[in-house]
């Protein structure tokens, strides 16, 4: 029977040698997937005697997988550049391999050696797989963290000899280690839609040390044990960090922001603003305009100087009479997002709003939030200047529906309710699959002047089997005040709204269709 050793590398020039050197007395052949080092790793291990392979880095369990298709041994033992095979454990795999066991994986005693000492407790004196017939183990595809998947008809068996693992030589080491795994670890976390909490880091944390240090019996290491133990925790809280940060950079990049507005640039100043201080930031902010005089583009323009890496279009058409649905579908038609939240620019938005958005989306489903809405006299405190302090809204006076300014993850499990009623319909703060817009032709053009534009997409949308889900105690909005607009119209809207009902219609007559790309 022949072996096949095989090692990923990346800039092990101070180890690799001595890895070779422990495993060249019984390999056939020795397999090296090295993911283009700047050292001299490439240029030992070829003097070394190992068939050497170059590719791109593709995460921890691609490169061994590579590996894995280049062994032609009948067993593969897979080791890493810094691992050592010890005398006993080589003497053993001969036996293995030139006798007749009926065992087909062999999980093998790891030994670690970190801070010059071995580690003996903490969790870290324990048995992997690292050799078997060839066939019998695959590796996930997991960038890191990858597992060993055994094939289920094999028998597998425990050997005590040691595979030596030298880990950290030092605190500067383990550190410069913990930055790349860490990385490694978060990214990979956003693949498997995994999230991370203010509460879920300092737990994780302190339980990593608890565990090690004296569930797992770290401090009978000694000092070095403790090390271990706090770094590890250390290790812990980066790793959840670094998801927490990844995930809300992932959260917004398929989201489009819409505004609209018209010629009320104090209030659209304060809007964006509330925009810019988002936990989450989309992909894109669209300024839905219906024709907005000068000083609307000149603020839009001071914004996107002062934003460079945030990308802001300003939507501009005529003036031409109340046309909110054209200037929403225009908007709509440059979304490059596959969501679209659309809000008014006389809204201030809590700094979870555009998180909370994204985080409750569900197909099937638009979301409806709603809003506090903020007095006359408070209004005119507010853009003159004195922006209010969310968390003490609530005891202030100037603010209606007060109980919309409670932002709490369990109230809104329970009070968020699905159905497909027009009650409560606000076209200040909705948000839509962008395809489920596209599919009833977005908004109705031949609505125009004050009201209705949303509870006939509604319609339209209920009739076309999506649901509106009535997000509570989340996505919140302060709506600025206003007088109101003018509504002569609203009648002739009221029978357009009513005859969409009765004719059950999923499509605007003029919509999204007029333009191009949609």
């Amino acid at each position: 029977m022949k072996l096949s050793v095989g090692i990923i590398t990346y800039n092990e020039e101070n180890r690799i040698g001595k890895t070779l050197d422990s495993i060249k007395e019984i390999a056939d052949e020795i397999i090296v997937v090295d993911s283009e080092s700047s050292d001299r790793t490439v240029k030992i291990a070829e003097a070394k005697g190992a068939k050497v392979f170059i590719e791109k880095w593709k995460g921890y369990g691609p490169q061994k997988n590579s590996v894995l298709e280049k062994c032609n041994g009948d067993w593969i033992l897979l080791i890493d550049a810094d691992e050592v095979v010890s005398l006993e454990l080589k003497k053993r795999i001969k036996e293995i391999i030139n006798g007749s066991s009926e065992t087909d994986v062999y999980k093998i005693k790891l030994r670690n050696i970190c801070f010059g000492k071995e580690i003996k407790y903490g969790g870290w004196d324990d048995y992997v797989i690292r050799l078997w017939k060839k066939g019998k183990v695959r590796i996930s595809d997991r960038e890191v963290h990858e597992k060993y998947e055994i094939d289920k008809n094999s028998k597998t068996e425990k050997i005590k000899e040691l595979i030596i693992h030298y880990t950290y030589d030092n605190i500067e080491q383990f550190l410069e280690k913990l930055n790349r795994y860490t990385s490694q670890s978060a990214t990979q976390y956003i693949k498997e839609s995994k999230k991370s909490g203010i509460l879920k880091i300092y737990s994780k944390m302190l339980f990593r040390f608890i565990r090690m240090y004296i569930l797992q019996l770290g401090f009978l290491d000694g000092y070095e044990g403790y090390l271990l133990a706090k770094y590890s925790s250390v290790y812990t809280m980066t790793k959840y960090t670094k998801l927490r940060e990844q995930y809300f950079k992932t959260l917004g990049k398929e989201t489009s922001l819409i505004v609209t507005t018209y010629n009320w640039p104090e209030a659209l100043e304060i809007c964006l603003n509330s925009i810019l201080s988002q936990t989450v930031i989309p992909k894109e902010i669209i300024i839905a305009d219906d024709g907005s005089k000068q000083e609307t583009a000149d603020l839009v323009q001071k914004i996107k100087e002062s934003n460079p890496n945030i990308e802001i279009i300003h939507s501009w058409q005529e003036d031409d009479g109340f046309r909110l649905s054209m200037s929403r579908n225009k908007a709509i038609r440059k979304a490059k997002g596959k969501y679209v939240i659309i809000i008014d620019g006389d809204l201030i938005l809590e700094r979870h709003f555009i998180q909370d958005h994204i985080e409750n989306m569900e197909n099937g489903y638009f979301i409806q939030g709603s809003r506090v809405i903020i007095s006359e006299e408070k209004s005119k405190e507010i853009l003159g200047g004195k922006l209010p302090t969310f968390p003490n809204i609530l005891f202030e006076k100037g603010y209606k529906n007060k109980a919309n300014t409670i932002r709490n993850k369990l109230l809104s499990k329970i009070f968020t309710k699905k159905d497909k009623k027009l009650s409560g319909i606000r076209g200040c703060n909705m948000s839509f699959f962008k395809e489920d817009l596209v599919k009833v032709n977005g908004f109705e053009e031949k609505i125009q002047g004050w009201g209705r534009e949303d509870s006939e997409i509604a319609v339209r949308l209920f009739n076309s089997g999506i649901g509106k889900k009535r997000v509570k105690f989340n996505a919140l909005t302060y709506h600025i005040y206003h007088k109101e607009n003018d509504r002569s119209g609203l009648a002739e809207n009221d029978e357009f709204l009513a005859e969409v009902i009765k004719q059950k219609k999923k499509k605007a007559e003029k919509g999204l269709d007029s333009y191009e790309g949609c």
